[in-house]
């Protein structure tokens, strides 16, 4: 496999493009040696380069020219101006017109090598901030922010639509529900993506800390204070800065980064200067925003500037149809870093999860699923890997319209026989007879009771 850097040379005079070519090859490099400028640019519009050098006047089309051409079909790779003829003024113009550097003919080959070297590391870096974000966006794609459900593809269409924008985004939800996710999934596909994502829980600080977190300080603003510090907005210029909590926020911090949001200025504590700062708001909250506006904890200015488009996530419960979609990707996520061989789920364990009401959501389940994977033992997760929560804190389906009293007890004393089964079951490892016995009923009923709600004791019966 050739390691080799592709180094393409444009240049019209024959001799110069030799020596060039011959000194790029002594170097380590694969040169692509071309005096005729149309043929260049069919070659990068076919192939790919890690460095390019064109001289500034040629006949057919002059360097600048040239350079405008390489920056729309490889905007990646860096240019390298040279000329004989060079001057202070010329190079000024083409660095300013996106040249990575300019060199003067005739050049010696040490002043070529580090030129190389400089260019191929930025060509590096190009290469690996494309990587960056690529994963970036790969993480926060909408497969990864798992739902079929037409409430979770209503979310997916705001996300597409509020990204496209700078506008200020609130995203209410349960707690577990991926708010983050979703802001983090928003800054990946908008304009800002290059630039920092800062996220901050209005939790996590003490009031009388948290000022000088956010707005920053100057030296000698208070005690302590022995340097200037940045602020976390101010490390978010450009990119978005994301609020977690938000009403946990103090109504005094509410005040000052509302006029920030404003003016789009902030001042640092201790700091005269008003300091310019870039920043698109998303907050989230798990709070009762009526409540929060009624008891004041949240203002209403505040919230008017924070709610210009609100995102809200629904709760897992409220979407019973991604749950097996959900637990299906949270156990191949587990099972990439683990050695088990696991199949899946059995029928059982898929109708226990939909069954279930996750009061903590998705990251309830996220790690509910890592449990089940820890303790299996056998090639699908089973009912005895569950957690007993979700076994015993089933919600009953609510069917009472219609429904007689007399069904409505038949239904309710099935369910109860049911857990009950399965706590036993559990609890002596499918031991038919120690099953009865704690159960104070005969082995033929207890297989009675199996065949009516379709259990398996061999799920229990383990080595």
């Amino acid at each position: 496999m050739n390691n080799k850097s592709r180094i393409l040379i444009i240049d019209d005079e024959p001799d110069m493009l030799s020596a060039c070519a011959k000194i790029i090859s002594v170097l380590g490099n694969d040169p692509v040696p071309v005096s005729d400028v149309n043929k260049a640019i069919k070659f990068l519009e076919e192939e790919e380069f890690d460095l390019i050098f064109c001289d500034l006047l040629m006949p057919d089309h002059d360097g600048m020219e040239v350079l405008e051409i390489c920056q729309k079909l490889a905007p990646s790779t860096p240019v390298i101006i040279f000329s004989a003829y060079g001057t202070i003024d010329r190079a000024v113009a083409a660095m300013k017109a996106g040249a990575f550097d300019f060199i003067e003919k005739p050049f010696d080959a040490n002043n070529l090598k580090i030129l190389i070297e400089k260019g191929l590391r930025q060509r590096n870096l190009f290469r690996e901030r494309s990587n960056l974000l690529k994963q970036l966006e790969d993480k926060y794609h909408f497969d990864n922010i798992i739902g079929k459900s037409l409430v979770m593809r209503n979310v997916f269409d705001m996300i597409e639509n509020v990204s496209k924008t700078d506008a200020n985004i609130l995203i209410t939800g349960e707690s577990g529900t991926g708010k983050e996710l979703i802001a983090r999934s928003i800054h990946a596909r908008s304009r800002r993506k290059t630039k920092a994502f800062v996220p901050v829980n209005c939790g996590a600080f003490p009031e009388n800390l948290f000022e000088a977190e956010l707005f920053g300080y100057e030296k000698g603003a208070f005690t302590g204070a022995v340097h200037r510090k940045i602020g976390l907005i101010e490390f978010a210029d450009g990119g978005t800065f994301f609020l977690d909590e938000v009403c946990e926020l103090p109504s005094n911090l509410q005040i000052k980064l509302l006029r920030t949001l404003q003016d789009q200025m902030l001042r640092r504590v201790g700091g005269n200067d008003l300091i310019q700062v870039d920043i698109r708001l998303i907050s989230a909250t798990n709070q009762n925003i009526d409540q929060a506006l009624k008891e004041e904890t949240l203002r209403k200015d505040f919230y008017y500037r924070l709610n210009v488009i609100n995102i809200h996530v629904p709760p897992l419960r409220e979407r019973n149809e991604d749950i097996q979609l959900l637990a299906e990707h949270f156990l191949d996520k587990c099972l990439a870093s683990s050695t088990k061989k696991i199949n899946g789920f059995t029928d059982e364990v898929i109708q226990a999860l939909e069954n279930y009401n996750w009061p903590g959501n998705v990251r309830e389940l996220e790690n509910n699923i890592e449990r089940a994977v820890t303790l299996a033992k056998d090639n699908k997760i089973t009912l005895a890997d569950l957690s007993p929560n979700v076994l015993n804190n089933q919600t009953a389906p609510a069917l009472y319209d219609g429904t007689s009293l007399i069904d409505l007890k038949h239904k309710a004393i099935e369910e109860i026989e049911k857990k009950y089964l399965l706590v036993l079951m559990e609890k002596y490892k499918g031991n038919i007879t120690r099953v009865a016995e704690e159960a104070g009923l005969t082995r033929r009923h207890i297989h009675r009771m199996i065949n009516i709600y379709k259990i398996d004791p061999d799920t229990w019966r383990k080595n």
